[in-house]
């Protein structure tokens, strides 16, 4: 099974082009998904970000991905993945003040992270535009963070991205769904031949 990640900042548009790869994909192959697990996250807005919280992200995905791993697909695509839940984290501890026992649960997040990571086979990495976000923000009816937030996200995206020599695909948000799920189809079936 091939196992694909669509990672990136909220609204960047991870699940609107996983929809649209695994309705092309699907036509020559079976496909599993897994929906963004932080929205089934069951704690209230002050232990979102928790290290309670992000623990049961993080092995909440991961379970996930091994369910759908024994149904004998041909691809597993991946809406958000364990670099995301760590991203998530890793903004937490910069609006924290650090001490000895967030350290060692940080480290515990970190060495699931640092281990499941490796599982991908391919990482697509959402970048944002800030122009398409303006208008997304202006087009939609749910509210999106400013642009400081994403910024800040970004940036920590491409740090840790850097940090872990970790090999991603980058898809920018400036293309219709339908341009970006066939550079994504490309890049899959480019993959694949190897």
């Amino acid at each position: 099974m091939t196992k694909i990640s669509f990672s990136g900042c909220i609204g960047s548009g991870k699940s609107s082009l996983l929809t649209e790869v695994k309705k092309i994909l699907s036509l020559k192959e079976g496909v599993e998904s897994i929906e963004d697990i932080s929205k089934k996250n069951p704690f209230d807005t002050d232990k979102k970000l928790s290290f309670i919280s992000q623990f049961y992200l993080l092995t909440n995905h991961i379970n996930e991905e091994n369910i759908k791993a024994i149904s004998f697909s041909d691809m597993l695509l991946c809406d958000s993945s364990v670099l995301d839940h760590w991203i998530q984290w890793q903004k937490h501890l910069s609006d924290i003040e650090m001490n000895n026992n967030i350290e060692e649960k940080s480290e515990i997040l970190k060495k699931l992270y640092l281990f499941w990571i490796k599982t991908y086979d391919l990482i697509f990495f959402i970048r944002v535009d800030p122009k398409v976000l303006e208008k997304r923000k202006e087009e939609d009816s749910f509210t999106l963070p400013g642009m400081e937030y994403f910024k800040e996200m970004e940036a920590l995206y491409l740090k840790t991205i850097k940090d872990d020599n970790l090999k991603i695909i980058e898809i920018w948000n400036n293309n219709s769904v339908d341009e970006g799920a066939n550079t994504i189809v490309e890049h899959i079936s480019e993959f694949q031949k190897k």
